[in-house]
Order: structure tokens, then C-alpha cells, then sequence
């Protein structure tokens, strides 16, 4: 039982954080740039990355993976790629090197979220 139990605790994640500077960078500027959101989830992954290799050297462990949900009109009409290339201009400083690693989105209409969420 107290095998199990440590096992456990070792398996949690240390930082799953989205309060850290870049986290937060993340979020202004998503939310200065889509005033219309209907929905935004920003989810730092980096804690499932941390034995990688490339990253256990790298300086920035804690907020090198993220993954962002974005629902806004500002997107209609616009194809993913299109919409992917606005959300990463909008992040180039946090996307640049050093930065974040890895940046995983889903990008929806607000029609295409109700949709969605109706399932």
C-alpha cells in the first residue's frame, strides 16, 4: 500500500501552471486581440514533456508546451490554416527562441463551438 501510494505522488504533475509570465503574456494579448471570445482555455502541457529530450537541457522547462482553445468570429471565413497563422502572429515574442516550444491549437467560429459543445 505505501509502494502504491508513493508511486502516485510521484506521478503528479509539478507545475501545470498558467500563471506564470509567459502563460500570462499568452492570455492578454489573446484576449486584447479577440474581444468577442466566446470561449478560451489555455492548458500548459509541459509537465508531459519534461523527459524529452531537447528539453531537460533547455532553460525553459516550465512553459515550453501549451495548448489554447479559442472560439471568436473574428475567425469566419478564414481557413486553419489562416486562422493558425493569426493566433501565432499575435505570439511571435512568445513563440521565439527560448520561448515556447509547442503551441497546439483549436480555433473555432462561435457557430462552430455551440456546435461542438451541443455534442
Amino acid at each position: 500500500m505505501l509502494r502504491r501510494l508513493a508511486t502516485r505522488t510521484m506521478s503528479i504533475a509539478p507545475d501545470r501552471s498558467i500563471q506564470g509570465p509567459t502563460a500570462q503574456s499568452i492570455t492578454n494579448k489573446i484576449r486584447a486581440s479577440f474581444p468577442d471570445l466566446s470561449h478560451f482555455a489555455l492548458f500548459n502541457d509541459s509537465y508531459k514533456h519534461a523527459g524529452h529530450q531537447g528539453i531537460a537541457d533547455s532553460n525553459n522547462r516550465t512553459e515550453s508546451h501549451f495548448r489554447l482553445e479559442l472560439a471568436s468570429d473574428r475567425f469566419l471565413g478564414m481557413n486553419l490554416p489562416s486562422r493558425h497563422r493569426l493566433v501565432y502572429g499575435l505570439l511571435a515574442e512568445e513563440l521565439g527562441p527560448g520561448r515556447v516550444h509547442a503551441l497546439q491549437l483549436t480555433t473555432r467560429t462561435l457557430e462552430e463551438h455551440k456546435a461542438r459543445s451541443s455534442r
